[in-house]
């Protein structure tokens, strides 16, 4: 029986790496007995509706050439479906989050190769609200310091750009409520940053969030309360250490499900790219999407 293949390219992720071994992926794909379909995206949800596209049409792979933000769009296109390809990431983009999690290669080659001979990881996703996500979500400072990070402070510092900008916010104390709903009880605090973590792997960081495994089949959620420059470099020296819940004032839930109210209303970061305003819900759907790797 043949076998499909899609390629979704996003020509501008990383170093524009992707058109130079697009010939490459597809060239192994053929020789692996796959009829192979290329689609380039050039505006945001194009990879969401190739995805949509390759599900519709009981595609079984799907090979994603691009960053955190292309994987997000292509989850979003598969979580619904009935049918859901794998999925073949190949890391092009400047944190590469959800492929260390995962622990897939991050030279291109050899995350190229591994469709020679790969092995099946079932993955857990999270929801939140109606939209999809495969990492982590934040709310607060370091959420909205990502929006102003350039294109020329990510090519030169990488995942650095944005812890530097999210310390510069973390600094000017942005102290808000929040109210989750979790577990069957309700907590009510004050705080600098929510993180909501699938994985283990934030701000570029393996092994940041040391309790999550990536088909664990729970939400991870961090609260930062109210610190010093000082108690916030500590915090920084404990999420390269994997110690964060350790730390007095950060407090740790896992949870299936929650709801998240905040005063004032905050936007949040989710996988990378700005989100939604709170209120939020959220839930985990547990080895719900297949990585090769």
């Amino acid at each position: 029986m043949e076998k499909h293949a899609m390629i979704i390219i996003n020509p501008s992720s990383g170093t524009e790496k992707s058109i130079q071994f697009k010939q490459d992926v597809y060239d192994i794909l053929i020789e692996k007995d796959y009829s192979v379909t290329i689609n380039e995206t050039k505006k945001e949800n194009d990879a969401k509706n190739f995805a949509i596209q390759a599900s519709k049409d009981a595609f079984d792979l799907i090979t994603i050439m691009g960053g955190d933000g292309t994987v997000n769009e292509v989850i979003n296109g598969i979580a619904e479906q009935e049918h859901r390809p794998k999925l073949h990431i190949i890391p092009l983009g400047t944190v590469n989050n959800f492929a260390k999690a995962v622990e897939i290669p991050l030279k291109t080659q050899q995350a190229i190769d591994v469709i020679k001979d790969p092995t099946e990881k079932l993955v857990d996703i999270g929801k939140i609200n109606n939209h999809y996500f495969m990492n982590l979500v934040n709310i607060g400072a370091i959420a909205e310091a990502t929006y102003q990070v350039t294109a020329e402070q990510k090519s030169k510092l990488g995942s650095l750009a944005y812890f530097i900008e999210g310390l510069k916010k973390f600094n000017e104390k942005d102290i808000f409520s929040v109210k989750i709903k979790l577990n069957e009880t309700t907590q009510e605090l004050d705080a600098m940053l929510v993180l909501i973590a699938l994985t283990d792997t934030f701000g570029g960081f393996k092994n940041a969030v040391s309790e999550a495994d990536i088909n664990d089949g729970y939400l991870h959620v961090f609260v930062f309360q109210e610190m010093s420059t000082l108690e916030i470099l500590s915090i920084i020296t404990s999420l390269v250490n994997g110690q964060l819940k350790d730390q007095p004032h950060v407090q740790y839930w896992k949870t299936k499900s929650l709801a998240i109210e905040t005063s004032p209303s905050k936007m949040t970061n989710v996988d990378g790219d700005e989100g939604f305003s709170t209120p939020l819900q959220l839930e985990v759907l547990e080895k719900h999407v297949s990585i090769l790797k």
